[in-house]
């Protein structure tokens, strides 16, 4: 029996806007150092991506990518000869570092994770399979943004004619601060904050709630009172039920008092304000 191999492996990000955070596969690199192992996979199509972000320059990214692979390419075929042609990267964060380093690239590596494999080329192609051709033949819906929640609202206050006692407001902590497109004052700040995880897939609507809890968790220490109302849209896609759960369940984690609700819940919402500011009129 073939003997097994120790092998590490990164998944390519494009990042199509940071604000959000959600991202789409683009390729895969392994490395197996006891095999003198190197290579890479990209997508040479953006079919997928620009199903996902309608207005992404689909020549430049591809052309991006092209660039990128034949750079990695050339770097495979140094790894991978018999011929010593000075120090060789020792690891794979030194491989991808010394191709695309560390910045606010739209491109960006993934964590580093490991494994083991009888042949590192088959790993490759299996986690390129994986990580990033396996929903290639999923079309993508339009998808629901926080603006899109936000303008909903907004228009329910003004129906309500009480938009004019919200405002937006920055909270700041010690090291951070976050703006909320509307608040209002009543002893504490009544702060809301629309989010959609109307997204493409599990693992970023996870990621949107923990960025999310990270915002909120990073002004914890503000010298302002203030209440938090989340406004939560649910994703439409299929199999994401569960992940819509789990992260509801991390914004439950928040670390200042907060009310969620689901965006079909919005004119409870209104309500709630809308008595609130009746009862605060009347003292």
């Amino acid at each position: 029996m073939k003997t097994r191999v120790s092998y590490t492996y990164s998944i390519l990000r494009y990042v199509h806007d940071s604000p959000t955070g959600e991202f789409v596969n683009v390729g895969v690199a392994v490395h197996c150092a006891t095999e003198n192992y190197f290579n890479v996979i990209f997508r040479s199509t953006s079919g997928r991506v620009s199903e996902f972000f309608p207005d992404i320059k689909t020549d430049a990214f591809k052309a991006l990518l092209k660039s990128l692979s034949t750079r990695f390419k050339d770097l495979s075929d140094v790894y991978s000869s018999p011929l010593n042609f000075g120090d060789k990267p020792r690891n794979l964060e030194e491989i991808l570092k010394s191709v695309t380093p560390k910045d606010d690239s739209a491109l960006v590596w993934s964590d580093i994770s490991s494994g083991l494999s009888d042949s590192p080329q088959k790993t490759l192609e299996k986690l390129f399979s994986r990580y990033v051709a396996k929903y290639d033949h999923k079309k993508q819906h339009h998808r629901r943004t926080d603006d899109d929640v936000w303008r909903s609202f907004k228009k329910d206050l003004v129906d309500r004619n009480i938009h004019k006692l919200f405002e937006e407001k920055v909270i700041s902590g010690k090291d951070d601060e976050v703006k909320f497109p509307a608040a209002w004052k009543n002893g504490v700040w009544h702060c809301v904050e629309p989010i959609s995880f109307d997204l493409s897939a599990a693992e970023n609507i996870k990621d949107k709630a923990h960025k999310c809890l990270g915002q909120i968790t990073s002004i914890k220490d503000t010298s302002e009172q203030f209440k938090l109302y989340l406004l939560v849209s649910k994703p439409n896609g299929k199999g994401l039920d569960q992940a819509f759960s789990r992260a509801v369940s991390i914004l439950e984690k928040m670390p200042v008092t907060t009310e969620i609700f689901f965006e079909d819940q919005r004119i409870d919402l209104i309500d709630k304000f809308a008595a609130q500011i009746s009862n605060h009129n009347t003292h």
